[in-house]
C-alpha cells in the first residue's frame, strides 16, 4: 500500500495524460480530434467519427477491478433509466500503464444554477436513487465515501478512517505554527458518526451541483466513482452540506417525495454531518503541513453543522 503523501500527489498530478489519445485511437479505432481537461484525471474527448466521449483516468493505486464495477455501475443505472453518463463502448475499461481508464459518454449542458428550484430537484433526483432497487453485483459494493483515496473507499466511515490516517502520517512532524489546527481537529475527529447501522440504500458519493449536468431531459448526475450501496444519510448529507441551513428545507422537499428519513436518522444527522467537513479539514491541515505551496487550512465550523442538522430536523 503507497504512503499517503504518493497518493495524495498523484491525485493532483495524474501524470501520463499526454498519452492519453494514442491510447484511445490505439484501443477503440477512433481518431481524437482534440482533448480538454475538465477536472483532474478528466477529459472531454472530440471525436472525428462520433460525438465526443469522456475519459476518465484512474489513480495509481486503485485497483483496475474497481474501474471495471464502476462501468458494471452505469450499466445498472441504464437498465433503471436513471439519468446518468453511460459506457461509451461495450469494452469502456482499458488501462494505460498502471492507470484504469474508463469512457463514458459526454453529456451535453451545463452545471445547474444555485437556486430554489435546482435544490429541490437534486433532492427528488436523490430521493428517487435512494428508493431504486439494486441488484447482487457492483451496485451492492460498499459505497458512501470519497475515492480520493483508493485505499479508503467503501462506507462513509472510511472518510473517517482517512481523516485519522492524514493526521497519523503527520505524527512528529508538525510545524509548529500548525500545531493548534492540527490538535483541534484531531479533538474534533470523535465527532463523526459512521454511520453504522443505519438504512441503506443505493447512493452516488457525493451528489452535488459540481456533479450535475442539466439537460433538455432534465438533470443529469455524472461522476459515479465507487458508487454502491451504503447508509443514505451519508449521500444526503452531502447534499444538504452543499444546499446549507437556509435551503436545506428546499432539498428536503424535493426528497421527500420519495421517502423520508427515520427518527434515528435525524437523532444521528449532526454526527453524520461532521464526515465531510472533518474529512476535508483533515485533508487540509495536511497539505498546509507538509506543502509550501499551500498556505490555509481550516477547523470545521462547529454552529453551521449544528445549525444545518437543527434546520433538518425542524423540516425547514
Amino acid at each position: 500500500m503507497p504512503r499517503i503523501g504518493t497518493v495524495i500527489r498523484d491525485v493532483y498530478r495524474r501524470p501520463g495524460a499526454d498519452a492519453l489519445p494514442a491510447h484511445l485511437e490505439d484501443h477503440y479505432g477512433i481518431h481524437v480530434a482534440g482533448m480538454t481537461k475538465l477536472d483532474t484525471g478528466v477529459f472531454r474527448v472530440d471525436r472525428d467519427n462520433g460525438p465526443p466521449w469522456v475519459a476518465r483516468m484512474s489513480l495509481a493505486s486503485r485497483p483496475l477491478a474497481r474501474t471495471v464495477q464502476d462501468a458494471e455501475v452505469l450499466r445498472f443505472l441504464e437498465r433503471r433509466d436513471f439519468p446518468a453518463e453511460r459506457c461509451a463502448h461495450p469494452k469502456p475499461v482499458t488501462t494505460l500503464g498502471d492507470r484504469a481508464v474508463l469512457v463514458t459518454g459526454y453529456v451535453p449542458g451545463k452545471h445547474p444554477p444555485s437556486d430554489p428550484a435546482t435544490r429541490r430537484k437534486l433532492g427528488d433526483l436523490l430521493g428517487r436513487l435512494h428508493t431504486m432497487a439494486t441488484e447482487p453485483g457492483p451496485a451492492e459494493r460498499p459505497a458512501g465515501s470519497l475515492h480520493h483515496l483508493p485505499q479508503y473507499e467503501g462506507g462513509p466511515g472510511q472518510d473517517l478512517a482517512a481523516a485519522r490516517a492524514l493526521l497519523a502520517d503527520l505524527d512528529g512532524r508538525v510545524p509548529d505554527e500548525h500545531r493548534p489546527l492540527y490538535e483541534l481537529i484531531t479533538e474534533l475527529l470523535p465527532g463523526g458518526d459512521d454511520c453504522h447501522g443505519l438504512p441503506e440504500a443505493f447512493l452516488h458519493p457525493d451528489p452535488v451541483r459540481s456533479n450535475v449536468i442539466v439537460t433538455p431531459d432534465g438533470p443529469v448526475l455524472v461522476d459515479w466513482t465507487g458508487a454502491g450501496r451504503g447508509p443514505r444519510l451519508a449521500s444526503l448529507a452531502a447534499l444538504l452540506h452543499s444546499a446549507g441551513p437556509d435551503h436545506a428545507g428546499e432539498v428536503l422537499e424535493g426528497y421527500r417525495k420519495h421517502t423520508d428519513l427515520t427518527g434515528e436518522e435525524l437523532d444521528r444527522l449532526e454526527g453524520v454531518l461532521w464526515i465531510r467537513p472533518l474529512w476535508l479539514a483533515a485533508w487540509q491541515c495536511w497539505l498546509v503541513c507538509v506543502s509550501p505551496k499551500v498556505s490555509q487550512a481550516f477547523v470545521p465550523d462547529r454552529d453551521y453543522i449544528v445549525a444545518l442538522a437543527g434546520r433538518v430536523r425542524d423540516g425547514r
